[in-house]
């Protein structure tokens, strides 16, 4: 019975893994292609580097507080699926914690327990795209309008 258990926690961790990357995924798509949209119509805007990393940064944001607040939901506190270390259970913990995950920054003083494991490491993984997916966007945008 516990194997089974254990094996439902893994799914359900695969699952709410796999929806949050298509959210965050979609998420960043339709902010580039939006900025995309926008820089095509400020032909000659000189300005438009610092629109293109403040959206980005926003977008970001954004990203990082979906997966705190599934790790808010999800922080049950048991060793099943939670956060340990000094956590007090607010949301600014989890923000926290879900922000040293998707930058890869892994601190420890806040660590995953539990099958929560898994959807801190797609975190990491996840963040890791969309992060070199907007430095490989600004560096676009500046390589085709920026003549020095």
């Amino acid at each position: 019975m516990a194997e089974d258990a254990v094996m439902y926690e893994v799914v359900y961790a695969s699952v709410v893994s796999l929806a949050m990357v298509l959210t965050t995924v979609t998420l960043h798509y339709w902010t580039l292609a939006g900025l995309s949209r926008l820089l095509k119509r400020w032909p000659n805007f000189r300005g438009e580097i610092l629109v293109v990393v403040i959206a980005m940064f926003a977008a970001h944001m954004v990203e990082i507080s979906l997966y705190a607040w599934v790790y808010l939901l999800l922080d049950v506190g048991d060793t099943a699926m939670g956060i340990g270390g000094a956590v007090n259970g607010s949301f600014l913990d989890h923000l926290y914690f879900s922000a040293a995950c998707y930058t890869s920054l892994g601190l420890g003083d806040l660590f995953p327990v539990g099958t929560l494991r898994l959807i801190a490491g797609v975190q990491a993984l996840n963040g890791l795209i969309l992060i070199t997916w907007s430095a490989s966007f600004a560096f676009l945008v500046m390589q085709r309008r920026w003549r020095f």
